[in-house]
């Protein structure tokens, strides 16, 4: 059998987990979307073009959650889809729980983080909202059972997990699940497990390696210390005691303290914030450098473009982002920040007075699409679609991954009509641009069903938002 998708895929990795239970090979040929999907040959396996699809030898099964019904099936033997009548209609209703309950909000919660489509904060509000009452019934399905059906692993737990192994890797930190240990306990059994591991290999998930402990139903009053009473032998000394108080002490004249200058207050208020605005810098980029790794592990992608917002248009601050972003991991910090220095990218961040750019390409022993794009040329490009100007040309970056970096700047001029958040779009969508002409990132050809990053009628609901 061939399977045929793109990498990454979700939709694809739930079946080729279940091969690895049912002992079934299944073949993963190499795939383009916008390329192979539009071919003759592909349209005959799938009329509608999308992924996944499986071939058999008694021709081709289309949508995901048919093609991991299927390979589950395929051994009667196996738990896969339960040990009984009963449990595979179990193994069905948590199939469609994933569709129906989980794959739309969770859409709707990564895809602005990894720049698919455009954020808004009403709809990852809601997604958070539907997520969260949708861990609350797995949660309490899972307080008493180990598996989401019987006593081992059925393609249900695979199916729901390959549904939240994204948003665990890019968006779910510690907070969001605390509430819920026992759905992150089942989680990590599952991606844990060898048939697993065969599939994904390591899984680095953002919210760490601990578990959640449960929350306590009622916080504990501390006990009342009891009052001892003091002994009556002591009475005459406190007496005493009272006496040497009630005398006055002279007082000693106070020493002055030296006023500090003002102009030196000031200065050290502003180094004050100075600091604490480079600590938040750091912060989002390592924040913003694991979100693009995962986005890189998850689509294959070479490069990608995003904002960052803390620096407020400041092209030194831009830079410490981007070195942020391309640093590795340091074992020893609680969150995982970093670790794109591998991916080539334009980061944006916009001000009152301008529009910082600064744009990175690793080097091509760490970046397959690297020779493809000239940094320097690339942001010019962008430059000159926007009115904007270099202001740093090519230079090494401070990345374990190599490569140069060129920084740049867009003014804004209100009598003109001309704002930086404005420029900030035409010029992302210039260097999206810039990168699909060099064949660095996938082709847009306006047709939503062939984004390789969209599921399997992701978002038929859509209009239910």
């Amino acid at each position: 059998m061939k399977l045929y998708t793109y990498a990454g895929n979700v939709h694809a990795l739930q079946s080729l987990i279940i091969g690895k239970y049912n002992g079934v090979d299944i073949e993963v040929p190499a795939f383009e979307m916008g390329k192979d999907n539009k071919t003759k040959q592909f349209l005959a396996k799938s009329p509608m073009g999308k992924v996944p699809v499986l071939e058999t030898a008694s021709g081709c099964i289309c949508e995901a959650a048919a093609i991991a019904r299927y390979v589950a099936r395929i051994r009667a033997d196996s738990n896969m889809y339960g040990a009984t009548f009963f449990e595979a209609g179990l193994v069905d209703q948590w199939i469609e729980f994933a569709k129906n309950e989980l794959d739309l909000p969770v859409g709707m919660w990564i895809y602005p983080v990894l720049g698919f489509i455009e954020s808004n904060e009403s709809n990852t509000a809601k997604a958070k909202q539907d997520i969260l009452r949708a861990f609350a019934v797995l949660e309490a399905h899972l307080l008493h059972s180990t598996f989401l059906v019987g006593q081992a692993v059925t393609a249900a737990d695979v199916v729901v997990s390959m549904c939240l192994l994204n948003p665990f890797k890019l968006v779910i930190d510690a907070a969001f699940v605390a509430p819920f240990p026992s759905l992150v306990r089942w989680f990590k059994t599952c991606i844990n497990q060898p048939e697993f591991l065969a599939v994904l290999g390591q899984s680095t998930l953002l919210m760490g390696d601990s578990v959640p402990a449960p929350s306590p139903t009622k916080a504990e009053k501390p006990a009342k210390e009891k009052k001892e009473k003091a002994p009556k032998e002591a009475k005459p000394q406190q007496k005493e005691a009272k006496k040497e108080e009630a005398k006055p002490k002279k007082e000693e004249p106070k020493k002055e303290e030296p006023k500090e200058d003002e102009a030196a207050k000031a200065a050290k208020e502003a180094a004050k914030a100075k600091d604490k605005l480079l600590k938040a810098v750091i912060k989002e980029g390592g924040k913003k450098g694991v979100e693009i790794e995962g986005a890189s592990d998850m689509g294959g992608l070479d490069f990608f473009c995003t904002t960052i917002e803390t620096p407020e248009g400041d092209t030194d601050l831009l830079l410490t982002a981007m070195d942020a972003m391309n640093s590795d991991p340091d074992p020893e910090a609680e969150d995982r920040k970093g670790c794109s220095g591998h991916v080539g990218k334009m980061i944006f961040s916009a001000g009152t007075k301008q529009l910082a750019i600064v744009a990175y390409v690793p080097d091509s022993e760490h970046n397959k699409s690297a020779g493809n794009v000239d940094v320097q040329v690339w942001t010019q490009t962008v430059c000159d679609a926007v009115g904007g100007k270099i202001v740093k040309a090519a230079h090494a970056a401070k990345s374990p991954k190599g490569g140069k970096v060129v920084v740049a700047v867009v003014e804004s001029d209100p009598d003109k009509g001309k704002y930086a958040i404005k420029d900030k779009d035409t010029a992302m969508a210039a260097a999206f641009n810039f990168l699909r002409e060099k064949g660095a990132f996938p082709e847009d050809d306006g047709d939503d069903d062939d984004d390789p990053v969209f599921g399997d009628d992701a978002f038929d609901d859509m209009n239910g938002w």
